[in-house]
């Protein structure tokens, strides 16, 4: 068996050794997490990330569900340990990403999805995120895609059986409308800065969600919870020109057949549930329309999977060592 080498990065042996009686409380509140090879992770990149990824701060995490804390902080931590992993190995082949190669990304974001700057900073607005934390995100993303360029994308095919048993399969996917007539569950939030506040009322929503496919009626769920100006209507919205929704609401919409509605999902000031109820001028889109992107998305999945297990193994190869 290969021995394990262990490292002794010098940020762990500065923190060791340079803490002083006035720091100490510091040190704690910060301590170190876990070591991955030459690098560390701190409690308060952890707590920060736990913070990011469910919109609660530990304590309120903690006090809602104590059980269900120590699960997501340890599913946090196996994220923040595969990132180190990988940026790691990016370190090591020298690969790197420039600014403009990230403003090339984002534009073609904008192109693909039909976002205007306006659209797109609003998007991100909705999902608690600034421009620079999304660039960076998307540097990531391209450092990430070369190092798995580099590592397994030669291996990965997708035929075109794959692409036709795919669009078969998923045929409603590709229906195209011009108007929609839709009923709504809006769920305000009063302050959008009180986490606590947000927490409860995406809690309540879940819970309305979870009613629907138990297979209570949408149109009593919006009467009695909604808090939009059709509530008394059962949330109707009436129809509408599909192309005039939100870009984010059409794509939503876009993939329902009537009847069905959207999972829980932010907006400007709380969160809202949209069911389909008619739709006119159907068409479905042909094969040849939609053949690169359902390309693109089966690549993509195997690309994830295939990554996931070179991650594995590199995991077994490296010394990590989690510090509770």
């Amino acid at each position: 068996m290969r021995a394990l080498r262990v490292f002794f990065p010098l940020k762990l042996l500065l923190v060791l050794f340079s803490v002083t009686p006035g720091l100490a409380l510091s040190e704690i509140t910060n301590r170190i997490v876990a070591i991955v090879n030459s690098d560390i992770i701190t409690l308060h990149e952890l707590n920060t990330s736990i913070t990011r990824l469910t919109g609660l701060t530990v304590r309120g995490l903690q006090q809602k569900n104590g059980t269900d804390f120590y699960e997501v902080r340890r599913t946090v931590l196996d994220k923040l340990i595969n990132e180190r992993i990988a940026k790691q190995e990016i370190t090591r082949l020298g690969i790197k990403v420039g600014n403009k190669e990230v403003e090339e990304a984002i534009e073609k974001v904008k192109r693909e999805n039909n976002l205007t700057q306006e659209q797109l900073l609003y998007s991100l607005k909705m999902e608690g995120v600034t421009l620079e934390e999304y660039k960076e995100r998307i540097q990531g993303e391209i450092e990430r895609l070369r190092l798995v360029d580099y590592e397994i994308k030669s291996k990965i095919v997708v035929t075109e059986e794959n692409v036709t048993e795919y669009y078969e399969k998923h045929t409603r996917e590709y229906a195209e409308v011009d108007k929609v007539r839709l009923a709504r569950v809006f769920l305000r939030i009063g302050n959008p800065g009180d986490k606590e506040e947000v927490a409860q009322v995406k809690d309540l929503g879940k819970e309305i969600v979870g009613r629907l496919k138990e297979g209570r009626d949408f149109f009593e769920m919006a009467r009695i919870y909604s808090q939009g100006p059709a509530a008394p209507e059962g949330g109707d919205l009436g129809w509408m020109e599909l192309s005039h929704l939100e870009p984010e609401v059409r794509a939503r919409v876009a993939k329902l057949s009537p009847g069905e509605h959207t999972d829980l999902h932010r907006v400007a000031s709380g969160f809202q549930i949209i069911k389909l109820i008619e739709a006119r001028n159907e068409r479905i889109k042909p094969l040849e329309e939609v053949r690169d992107s359902i390309h693109s998305k089966l690549f993509k999945e195997k690309l994830e999977k295939r990554y996931a297990a070179w991650l594995n193994k590199l995991r077994e190869q490296s010394f990590i060592k989690v510090i509770f």
